[in-house]
């Protein structure tokens, strides 16, 4: 009696301290959050590397079988993978990093012309509208001011470029300490996974603890095939809307390319996102071809949906269309981008679970 009022007291001073001091609370949330970003990404590659990894492992396995080598499986498999996604990302960058910056180059050289052409669809458009009040003098002065506006930018972001090369910084290092991580995470992931077992058993009753492991293996079937098929889909989606792009002519076909590739890991309102810039680029080169580019993507955007994601993702995800909305709502509104990203398959392991219990009370 006196513990359970002496722990019941404990707590009410710590909530009324956390209240008091949230402002403090959350800044060393914070400062411990940033402190944690090198785990986060290790943890990340290794558990985007952990099926290449596995499967290097097999196939090294079966290449070597004397038993004197068996020691060389290990090392052999992790420098394979890692030297593959080095080159993969390599490879990509190289290719798609010159033409990119040459698009926007281009793009950029190009911005008074393309004002122009602008200014002249909103001129005919308000002539076939028989907008005879539509006045152009304020579009005028808006394209007038924007080299004042652009050197006024740059003016007050100059005491930014320092904060901007620590944060880079910072991040470099964070990305070299969570490679590091990864592959020891990588090379002794059964240990660890032992070592986990043996202390969820030691420190948790039985049922909690199996309760505990169902919740962690859901959570890693979920994730892995959420994460692996939207990159897959991702990519395939890129590589379509670029060939389509050279095929049907459209200008800037890496630049659009690239936004409707990366964009489109958001499930649902990916691609939605990812047209928005691309329509208004080719909106100031012509906009008859924005207009032609819609119908593409909306083709395109019809392949993907019926027969790309379908095979690729599958149902993976297992939700239905409302609770994926609201996991890209909740998870971006409290973790940004990589919330809209990771807050579908999180959602998605908390729906199954309680679809699980909801069945085991209902039918006893």
């Amino acid at each position: 009696m006196v513990r359970s009022i002496l722990f019941l007291m404990t707590y009410g001073i710590l909530l009324v301290l956390v209240i008091v001091k949230i402002d403090l609370v959350m800044q060393m949330l914070g400062n411990a959050l940033s402190m944690a970003v090198p785990i986060f990404i290790g943890f990340s590659i290794a558990f985007i590397l952990k099926r290449p990894y596995n499967f290097m492992t097999k196939v090294i396995g079966n290449l070597i079988k004397n038993e004197k080598f068996d020691k060389m499986e290990k090392p052999l498999a992790l420098a394979s993978v890692y030297l593959l996604f080095f080159g993969v990302v390599t490879l990509l960058l190289a290719f798609v990093i010159p033409q990119f910056t040459e698009s926007v180059q281009l793009l950029y050289k190009n911005m008074d012309e393309y004002g122009r052409n602008f200014e002249t669809f909103l001129m005919n458009t308000a002539k076939y509208l028989r907008l005879d009040n539509f006045d152009m003098s304020n579009l005028d002065n808006a394209l007038d001011k924007v080299p004042d506006l652009m050197g006024s930018l740059a003016t007050g972001i100059m005491p930014k470029i320092f904060d901007f090369t620590t944060n880079f910084l910072a991040t470099v290092v964070n990305i070299v300490i969570g490679f590091v991580l990864s592959v020891y995470l990588l090379a002794d992931k059964r240990h660890l996974k032992s070592q986990f077992h043996k202390a969820i058993k030691a420190y948790l009753p039985q049922e909690v603890g199996g309760k505990l492991l169902k919740v962690l293996q859901l959570s890693n079937e979920t994730f892995t095939k959420f994460i692996s098929g939207q990159l897959t889909e991702a990519l395939i989606l890129g590589v379509l809307c670029f060939t389509g792009m050279l095929v049907l002519g459209f200008e800037y076909p890496i630049l659009i390319s690239v936004i409707i590739g990366i964009t489109s890991l958001v499930p649902i309102v990916g691609s939605i996102i990812g047209l928005i810039p691309a329509l208004f680029i080719l909106l100031m080169i012509e906009p008859i071809q924005a207009l032609w580019f819609l119908v593409f993507i909306i083709v395109l955007q019809q392949i993907e949906g019926n027969f790309i994601y379908p095979r690729v993702v599958g149902g993976t995800i297992g939700l239905p269309p409302l609770w994926v909305l609201l996991g890209i709502i909740i998870g971006g509104g409290l973790f940004g981008v990589l919330g809209m990203l990771l807050g579908v398959p999180a959602l998605s392991v908390i729906y199954q679970l309680l679809k699980e219990d909801i069945h085991a009370k209902t039918h006893g």
